[in-house]
């Protein structure tokens, strides 16, 4: 989820060129309306500042969601203690905005192998 459009697509296009299936929401409640909607991630990407529900709602919402609870998510952020922010709600992985391609691929690759529902 991130909501500048801009973004949300280089890193969507990013990860599709390296073979993932991706679905791109606006903010956190498009994005947890997919999910009930029967999307199946392998990981959630959160931007920490969005409209309607932002990443620490939606983390929330998930961690209370039997089914939803084990989803890995990172955090993207442009926060100077993004590493504290995440650890706070619960997120593994992080990425400090501007996010490297590389680094980007390499943690969204981690994450989604340690997603046992998608193994």
């Amino acid at each position: 989820m991130e909501d500048d459009n801009d973004l949300r697509e280089i890193y969507a296009d990013v990860l599709r060129d390296e073979g993932w299936e991706v679905t791109t929401a606006s903010d956190g409640l498009e994005a947890f309306e997919l999910l009930e909607g029967g999307l199946t991630p392998c990981v959630a990407v959160l931007d920490l500042r969005m409209p309607r529900m932002d990443g620490w709602e939606f983390a929330d919402r998930l961690r209370q969601s039997e089914e939803w609870r084990s989803l890995p998510f990172v955090i993207v952020a442009a926060h100077v203690r993004v590493a504290d922010v995440a650890n706070h709600i619960g997120a593994r992985w992080w990425l400090q905005k501007p996010v490297s391609i590389d680094h980007l691929v390499s943690v969204i690759g981690e994450a989604c192998a340690s997603n046992p529902v998608t193994q």
